[in-house]
């Protein structure tokens, strides 16, 4: 299947949940009205799980401080914060029994890279919210592809494991899920920034703006160095040191550390899928 013909196809790209575009209609007016915002919310009892299990996550949480209603969330969050939390929680509710897909690991292991960017997007002085967006995110063409294409040899293989891949996809397709997935985001309306950063997370330096891409890029390897149990020598010697230089991330050696973040239980992950996740 042609790039072109995958991307007009409806089916296959999720679209925007109703209720997400009114809120996002609502966010972007001169003066929002955070009731109404909170209304709809309410109103979707899944989304709303997902929310503030996302709110209460590494990227937000502080200590013990949980946040246990909608109102909370949001009034903590902001606008901006309120609208990408809004449309990364909305994107756990749209793909359902993707075939051979077992959602809670995929979403686990998600959720690890998300909580990875966003925390050398602090150290680096970045936005962590755009930084865990697009960790959260970065994964969603390959679901795209295997839903398209689910006996194609190249889309077949865990998408946590396998980093042979995006090569793989490249030569049989002549594109790959960064493509697909950047795709997504830009029709769901994410930022520009996101977009770009799921586009180039294999090869950040064919981005126009590298950094973002670039921290994903480090927070996908570190995340998978975990997931096939690499330690020790084997390791320190695959740490991609250029990819860390490029942007100023000095004490690269700390993506080596087991306790990096707080690695994701699969009962975190289950809660960001409707009906508990599974494999198809």
């Amino acid at each position: 299947m042609k790039l072109e013909d995958l991307l007009a196809t409806d089916a296959t790209i999720p679209s925007l949940p109703e209720v997400v575009n009114q809120i996002l209609v609502e966010l972007q007016k001169e003066e929002p009205d955070l009731r109404r915002v909170n209304d709809l919310l309410t109103h979707e009892g899944g989304l709303t799980l997902r929310i503030l299990r996302l709110v209460n996550s590494a990227r937000y949480s502080t200590g013990t401080d949980r946040i246990g209603s909608i109102e909370v969330a949001t009034a903590r969050l902001g606008m901006k914060a309120t609208r990408e939390t809004v449309q990364a929680a909305a994107v756990g509710g749209v793909f359902k029994g993707v075939p051979g897909v077992d959602l809670v690991e995929f979403w686990r292991h998600s959720l690890d890279v998300a909580k990875i960017a966003q925390s050398l997007a602090e150290d680096l002085r970045l936005d962590p919210v755009l930084a865990f967006t697009a960790g959260l995110l970065h994964g969603t063409g390959d679901l795209i592809l295997k839903m398209a294409m689910p006996d194609r040899p190249s889309v077949q293989p865990e998408f946590y494991t396998d980093d042979g891949r995006y090569a793989a996809q490249l030569a049989d397709l002549g594109y790959a899920y960064p493509e697909v997935g950047a795709a997504f985001a830009r029709k769901w309306q994410f930022p520009g920034e996101v977009v770009d950063a799921i586009h180039h997370q294999c090869e950040p330096q064919e981005s126009p703006d590298p950094t973002l891409s670039s921290v994903l890029f480090l927070a996908c390897w570190t995340a998978r160095v975990h997931e096939l149990d690499i330690d020790g020598t084997a390791m320190f010697d695959a740490l991609p040191r250029d990819v860390a230089q490029s942007i100023g991330l000095n004490d690269v050696e700390r993506l080596c550390d087991g306790d990096v973040i707080p690695w994701t239980p699969a009962d975190e992950a289950r809660d960001f899928i409707p009906g508990g996740g599974g494999t198809a």
